[in-house]
């Protein structure tokens, strides 16, 4: 009995933060529409993903998540080149899937912070003699965690297991997704828009890299954009305060009108024209460093 009564509250709490980004969805969220230009010189690529979901990549394991994936998730975004998003591992009680509304870290569990599984984006054939690589993450929040152990993804290069942690991290956007109980009390969830650097002009010659990330169990992972030049500078990252932290607005409910950004480069920037909520509040937020 206890056994069935366990498994009945995992589904449902599944149930529950399916239906939590649903809500988000029909209160304005836009997958997506929080990444950025980061403005990389030289020569450049640009990978992008958005919709991780079973419409746009089927075939895939379904709930819970355990099992290979038969091929990585190639890029859905028009001027992508040829990196891949990977399964790595799955988690302890499940792993990472396209479901219906984004790609979700299953399990039957209901332990805060629990391990979800490993992604990975990796490109075989970078940008010759790459220097600069920039992965924006929009990731959304089960009990207050996205990342196990809020660890930062890492990167490792040529093959290897470097495991070299970012250069420099921001928040770009946090997207109010309701409320969640924890042992503190009622606590707020979010959506997360992170943009993560490297700067890899001090290695030799890299040829192939590779960006993995530990999931919680039931995050959900909406959408990853890759860029990468053969020449370092901080990426551009607009609302950058002198001491590295971002003032940007918290979002939630129904549209309010639409903002164009500046074309950019190669492409006319890829947000431009998409939607914009109203402001909730405002807050300052800093670097976030892996265990804070």
């Amino acid at each position: 009995m206890r056994t069935l009564r366990k498994a009945f509250l995992a589904a449902s709490l599944a149930a529950t933060l399916s239906l939590a980004s649903t809500t988000a969805w029909a209160q304005g969220f836009v997958p997506g529409a929080a990444l950025v230009n980061p403005g990389l010189s030289g020569t450049t690529e640009y990978d992008g993903w958005v919709g991780l979901t079973s419409g746009n990549y089927s075939g895939y394991p379904g709930f819970p998540g355990t099992g290979s994936w038969f091929a990585p998730l190639a890029p859905n975004q028009t001027g992508s080149g040829s990196a891949g998003v990977f399964k790595v591992s799955d988690g302890s009680g499940g792993g990472p899937f396209p479901a219906s509304g984004s790609m979700y870290f299953g399990s039957f569990s209901a332990t805060i912070n629990a391990y979800g599984g490993t992604l990975a984006v990796a490109d075989s054939t970078p940008v010759t003699g790459v220097k600069n690589v920039v992965l924006q993450i929009q990731i959304g929040e089960a009990w207050t965690y996205d990342f196990f152990g809020r660890a930062l993804p890492t990167l490792s290069y040529n093959g290897g297991t470097q495991a070299l942690a970012a250069t420099s991290s921001v928040v770009l956007d946090r997207y109010y997704n309701g409320t969640v109980e924890m042992p503190s009390g009622l606590e707020d969830v979010y959506i997360n828009t992170y943009l993560i650097q490297w700067d890899l002009s001090s290695l030799p010659s890299v040829t192939s890299f590779s960006i993995s990330f530990d999931g919680v169990e039931h995050a959900q992972l909406y959408a990853l954009q890759l860029d990468q030049s053969d020449e370092y500078a901080p990426a551009e990252i607009p609302g950058l305060n002198a001491n590295g932290s971002r003032s940007f607005v918290l979002r939630k409910s129904s549209v309010l009108g639409t903002q164009a950004k500046p074309a950019k480069d190669r492409k006319a920037y890829r947000g431009a024209g998409r939607t914009r909520q109203p402001v909730v509040t405002s807050k300052a937020v800093t670097q976030r460093t892996p265990g804070s």
